[in-house]
């Protein structure tokens, strides 16, 4: 018999309540797998619930099969803590040598599984990868792969809110006037002719205060062009049925987002519109976990930084920048020198609030324009705006390695780090994201072979020397 999680109940009610057993596949949720696969260089990934009696892929790569029998299987262990189980060798593993997966296809050899975390202790399933060969995972892959896992948690949430939405929509439409969307019924000239009680709760309106009003009078500027060509589109008969999505001003000054459902109305007798019904519906709540999800898949768990991705992105949008005329750019690559030697010492807890400290520090010495970002472990990047000469990336970087070489108090233990850089600019030294990245990266490790608390911009020719000790060692 596999263990079962001292909550099980409660797991298996709360996976019920996401509505999401056995749904068809959905992207959000396939990306995560390709993701996964591509930056662990692994041939399998999932999104696995684990039920009471099977495990279920919501998404997968590298798998034929839907689901698995839950006895054998490897993510029953992973949901019994919040932390990544990781198997690096299952052969010599005795609760998983003789699994059917280990001994039969696929032949798994490796795993590593993140619980997805829906609640305190309340696991639902995994964001796991396989390999087919024994493999070591590092403390930082770990974090990337937990950090998937949250994105995939959220996801999840936003899809038992929407499923939920989809249920009261059946139900509101056997309530018409008292549901709680605000039902509008509009001339031709979008005129105002009846507004429901529920504009109270939308707007803060009075229903007989937004009579004879028009939209348009509440509309958020930056919402107003794409607004106007629907209601004129609707004006003229062009269009029979629209949704849009936009921000209404309410009575307070606020703003609030809606979804308006426009249908056309017609004369009875000659067909002819005569105007339409909106059904009105805030949205604030669904826009707001969009933009959490958004903010999460870009965005350091720990730091609040701009992750790789976001780091990429903004290397793009400057190059692209370049092309079309803008000043040149500098990128740099920073590692913390003794950085290990704090976590080991210290603790991760005390590693993680000292990386923290480090942010604080990176985004208090560069501008708006500028971008931090987290890449790794201990490694930082910086993306410096406008930096058209040397002495720009110079300077920055000399302010950058005296800040964090001060002192930081965690919790009573002084602690010194200092930091290596390596500068590449753009475009001299690389017209592409990946060219800028490897060519600062290797001016980092002529940095630490310098001496460490130093910086070296990227010369052509310069090449990976492998005496110096990787950055990982700290």
């Amino acid at each position: 018999m596999y263990p079962l999680p001292a909550n099980e109940t409660e797991r298996l009610a709360a996976l019920r309540d996401l509505a999401i057993l056995d749904t068809p596949p959905e992207m959000q949720f396939d990306a995560v797998c390709r993701t996964a696969c591509s930056l662990f260089r692994v041939p399998m990934a999932t999104v696995t619930l684990v039920e009471a009696d099977r495990q279920w892929f919501k998404a997968k790569c590298g798998f034929s099969a839907a689901g698995t029998p839950r006895t054998g299987s490897f993510c029953t262990y992973a949901i019994l803590t919040d932390d990544v189980l990781v198997v690096e060798d299952t052969w010599a593993d005795p609760r998983f040598a003789d699994s059917p997966l280990v001994t039969g296809e696929p032949h798994v050899r490796f795993y590593a599984g993140a619980p997805i975390i829906l609640a305190p202790g309340v696991r639902a399933g995994t964001v796991c990868v396989q390999d087919t060969k024994a493999r070591v995972f590092s403390a930082a892959e770990r974090a990337q792969l937990a950090d998937l896992a949250t994105v995939v948690a959220a996801q999840m949430s936003l899809h038992r809110t929407e499923a939920r939405l989809r249920e009261s929509e059946a139900h509101y439409r056997l309530l018409a006037d008292n549901t709680s969307d605000m039902i509008v019924r509009s001339s031709l000239d979008t005129r105002r002719q009846y507004v429901s009680p529920a504009s109270r709760t939308l707007l803060g309106y009075e229903p007989d205060e937004l009579v004879g009003t028009l939209p348009m009078d509440q509309i958020h500027p930056d919402d107003a062009e794409t607004f106007t060509r629907v209601l004129a589109a609707l004006g003229a008969g062009r269009m029979a049925r629209a949704v849009t999505r936009q921000r209404y001003r309410r009575k307070d000054g606020s703003w609030v987002w809606v979804e308006v459902t426009f249908n056309l109305t017609r004369h009875a007798v000659d067909g002819r519109p005569t105007g339409y019904v909106a059904a009105v519906r805030d949205v604030s709540e669904r826009e707001e976990s969009a933009r959490r999800i958004s903010h999460m898949a870009r965005h350091d768990a720990l730091t609040d930084l701009a992750n790789r991705t976001l780091f990429r992105e903004r290397l793009t949008q400057q190059l692209s920048a370049i092309r079309r005329g803008a000043g040149g750019f500098s990128v740099l690559c920073l590692d913390l020198d003794r950085f290990k030697a704090v976590n080991d010492g210290l603790g991760h807890q005390a590693g993680d609030a000292l990386l923290c400290r480090i942010a604080d520090r990176l985004k208090g010495l560069v501008r708006d324009e500028d971008t931090v970002a987290r890449v790794g472990g201990d490694e930082f990047t910086i993306i410096q705006s406008g930096a058209d000469r040397p002495e720009e990336g110079q300077h920055l970087a000399r302010r950058l390695i005296e800040a964090i070489r001060e002192p930081i108090d965690l919790e009573g233990e002084r602690v010194v780090v200092g930091a290596s850089i390596g500068i590449a600019r753009a475009p001299q030294d690389g017209d592409s994201p990946d060219a800028l990245y490897r060519h600062a990266d290797l001016a980092l490790y002529r940095a630490k072979a310098a001496g460490r608390n130093t910086f070296r911009f990227y010369e052509p020719g310069m090449c990976f020397d492998r005496t110096i000790r990787p950055r990982a060692a700290g």
